[in-house]
């Protein structure tokens, strides 16, 4: 087996599952025996009697089904395992992830291993990105989100960190003006220093969409009328705390969105299901009234109320959207195509000393 590939980010919510997940299926489907493999996971994720790590096992499971469950993420970040690891009640991490992982890589040709959180994170039980890529003997792939110049020296950091096991960076969630920066001036001086600038994805509206069982499920809220239509997308927050005649112009700008406003604001709730609006988020544990409920259920909106104050649930909607993985089938799909269409496999591929057996006939 070749070198594994360890996919880190130098920021949390930089597209690591994404990627993963991504390259992992063009791999795959070009004929490699592909397995994934997180050592450190944070979202807790039964399966019989075994706890993993949610995203690990869905990942594992589009790319190497056959893959021990158990193995898939050996250890969750909690704070009793921190606090264990303080005291200097837990034996050997390091050790365990490597167990795990030989099980999960056996008849694997290529293995990519995701990070968690950023470079640091797992520092305090000795699991940091730059230990655990020393520890499997790993190359590196960084992602980075691009929102200011901070994010580019971040990743010189990196390259400081993470010495020659860097292969490059992946530059995600870019605009315009960004992209040809990254592909030209910036990306050249990256290149002097020794990083690979392998791709620059731009933002996508579908990929940081969010189903309405997200929202139902994180916020937390209750499902006023729809159950049935919690499976759809959502790919605009607006806020209707605005006069009525401004919010039914701004609704009408906008599809596939979701109004937050307060429960006792019928009139914005009413503009908003006059217009194209996947669900209403009403603030304040306010119940709406009959006309509204009634209306929401002939049109198949749902209305979910918030136990939190409108100021609250923004926030709180603003970190769901952060974290929020990719599932859907047409989210997957999308985030695939992205990836082929704006990232330098052939050169990843070359770095962990393989082929790319699809070059030539992916669509560009």
């Amino acid at each position: 087996m070749r070198n594994p590939l360890y996919i880190a980010s130098v920021d949390a919510y930089s597209g690591k599952s994404v990627t993963a997940l991504s390259l992992g299926l063009h791999l795959r489907d070009a004929g490699y025996r592909v397995g994934y493999f997180r050592p450190l996971g944070s979202l807790p994720y039964t399966v019989g009697d075994t706890e993993t790590d949610e995203d690990a096992l869905f990942i594992s499971s589009a790319l190497h089904p056959e893959a021990p469950v158990e193995a898939v993420c050996p250890l969750l970040f909690r704070p009793e395992l921190v606090e264990r690891a303080l005291r200097g009640d837990v034996a050997d991490l390091p050790g365990k992830v490597k167990e795990a992982y030989a099980k999960v890589s056996a008849g694997r040709e290529v293995m990519l291993v995701g990070g968690l959180g950023d470079l640091a994170r797992g520092s305090l039980l000795g699991l940091s990105a730059p230990a655990v890529a020393e520890l499997l003997d790993a190359k590196v792939l960084v992602l980075a989100r691009y929102e200011a110049d901070a994010s580019v020296e971040e990743v010189l950091l990196a390259r400081r960190l993470l010495g020659e096991r860097l292969v490059g960076a992946i530059f995600n969630f870019a605009g315009p003006d960004q992209e040809e920066a990254l592909k030209g001036p910036l990306g050249q001086y990256l290149t002097k220093r020794g990083i690979d600038v392998l791709g620059v994805i731009p933002k996508d509206e579908l990929l940081g969409a969010v189903t309405v069982r997200d929202l139902v499920e994180h916020l937390p809220a209750k499902v006023l009328c729809c159950e049935n239509a919690l499976d759809k997308l959502i790919v605009h927050f607006v806020v209707g705390a605005m006069g009525v005649a401004s919010a039914a112009k701004y609704f009408r700008q906008l599809a596939d969105k979701a109004v937050i406003t307060g429960g006792d604001r019928a009139d914005i709730q009413l503009a908003a299901l006059q217009t194209a609006t996947t669900a209403v988020v009403l603030t304040g544990n306010i119940y709406p009234s009959s006309v509204i409920v009634s209306r929401a259920q002939q049109l198949g909106v749902p209305l979910l109320l918030a136990p939190h104050d409108t100021l609250a649930t923004v926030a709180r909607i603003e970190q769901i959207a952060g974290r929020i993985r990719t599932r859907e089938s047409a989210k997957v799909e999308r985030a695939r195509s992205l990836f082929e269409k704006h990232v330098d496999i052939g050169r990843i591929c070359a770095a962990i000393g393989i082929p790319d057996r699809s070059a030539g006939r992916k669509d560009k």
